[in-house]
Parts: structure tokens; sequence; C-alpha cells
């Protein structure tokens, strides 16, 4: 097993996410990564993109995003990097449960030689929760925050070789409908570092949320909403219909932006 030195240049946090109430089971034995840190409540382990080629069979590209998560949402491919199966079973459904983070992540993997996925596990009597997150220096097209962002545009059109990873890879969302009275905004941020910050408020119910719990709630929003490839008037009634909101608004401002640096921009009024 191969053991690096802790650096604040690669060492970079990840969103937490709390999967089960139950103790976490230690002794995680990834042997095809390199452990980062051990102590006795928390593990960080880095798997490079030659490990999780090799864990599931696939070179990671960006044509190969989707299959890749599809593979590491499953625990077999988490007891083939070394863990126990209650442990592969943890970290695979976190994968399974935030996709539009873990693909982003893929994606950072796929384009940057020099990073790597990173794994945390936090083992607390009664508490545990798996983090995800990326290690190592990140070059990829659509991670420089310092771009130029256009005002009301349409898509544009993605080249075909970023094209597949970057269907389900939204680096930014942001949403925001407004009717006479009452607001409802949705804000969503992928970082260059996997994690994500997210928004949820919605004036007619009362829900203000931020954190994992908005997170979520925008991926099921998004979920089954193919973004790149629907029409203006088949996201705004999407989104409408997941938020079980009203269609008399008086403005639906929508807008992705993907890690490939294109984006869906629109405003109905």
């Amino acid at each position: 097993m191969k053991m690096t030195n802790i650096t604040k240049s690669l060492l970079v946090a990840g969103v937490a996410l709390s999967i089960s109430a139950a103790p976490f089971i230690s002794g995680v034995s990834a042997e095809a990564s390199t452990v980062i840190s051990e102590t006795a409540y928390e593990k960080i382990i880095s798997f490079t993109k030659a490990d999780l080629d090799k864990a599931v069979g696939t070179s990671l590209t960006a044509s190969t995003i989707n299959k890749v998560y599809t593979s590491l949402s499953q625990a077999k491919v988490w007891e083939k990097l070394g863990y126990s199966k209650a442990d592969a079973k943890k970290v695979a459904a976190r994968f399974s449960e935030s996709k539009y983070q873990a693909t982003g992540i893929l994606t950072e993997i796929a384009m940057n030689e020099h990073v790597s996925l990173k794994v945390v596990t936090i083992n607390k009597p009664y508490y545990s929760s798996v983090n995800i997150g990326t290690m190592g220096e990140s070059t990829a097209p659509g991670t420089d925050e310092s771009s130029t962002e256009e005002s009301t545009t349409e898509e544009t059109t993605p080249s075909e070789d970023n094209n597949a990873a970057a269907k389900q890879s939204m680096k930014e969302i942001d949403v925001d409908i407004e009717y006479k009275n009452k607001d409802i905004e949705l804000e969503y941020d992928v970082k260059s570092d996997g994690t994500v910050k997210a928004k949820f408020e919605n004036e007619f119910t009362g829900e203000k949320m931020s954190g994992v719990r908005a997170q979520q709630k925008i991926e099921a929003i998004f979920a089954g909403l193919d973004v790149r490839n629907s029409s203006q008037t088949q996201i705004k009634n999407h989104v409408i219909t997941k938020l079980n909101a009203n269609q008399n608004f008086k403005k639906f401002d929508f807008k992705v932006k993907f890690v490939d640096k294109t984006k869906v921009d629109f405003k109905i009024k």
C-alpha cells in the first residue's frame, strides 16, 4: 500500500453526505490506492485514473464518463479497490446518490492527468459518512472561474469529443422563477475540486435550505431532464412540474453551465 504526505496543495475538502446512522465499519484496505491520512475516526484514500481504470475495466475518457460512473455506483467495484463489503456498499451509495457531483469529478479526472479521486470515510460511534472530491492540480476546460459570462444566449453546441462527458456534467445551475409576490430560486455550483455549493428557496412552501439538503433537492428536480437536448418549453415544464409550481409566473430565468464551458441560458416572460 502506497503512503504519501499530506500537503495543502493536494488535500481538498469534499462535501459531506451522511449515508447511514449505523456505526461505520473501519479497517478499509484499498490495495489499488494511496492512503493519504488515517486517524481513529477518519480515513482519506486517493485513487488515480489508472486505479479506477483497472477496477472498472474501462479507460476513463471524455466518452466513458457515464459508463465509469455507473460502475462506481456498484459495491463490487469498491470491493475490488480493497474495501470490505459493508464499506463498499456505503461508498457506492455515495456515488449513486450524487450523480451530478460524481460525474463532474470523473470529468475532471478524465481531463487532467494529475487529478485523482479522493474518498473520505468518517468513522464515529453511531455515525458514518462518505465524502468524495478530487486531489491534484486541475487544468480542465470549465474550471476557470474567471471566464467571462455572456448574457442571455441559446445553447452552444459542444465539440464531439466533449459531448458525452458534458451531457450530465453540469458545473453550475441557476434557476430563478419570479411570481407576482413570491419567488423560487435554485443555485447549484460544482467547484473545481468536485465539491458542491447549493442553495434552494421556495417562498410558496417556506422551504429554505443550503448545503447537502439543497444539493439533493436540486438533483432530484433535474433527475430525468436532458438539458442539452430539450427545448426551452420542455425544460420549463419539467422544472415547474417537479416543483409542483404554477405556470403563471412573471419570469422564468434558467441557466446551466457545463464543465466544457458550454451552456443553456434563456429567459421566459
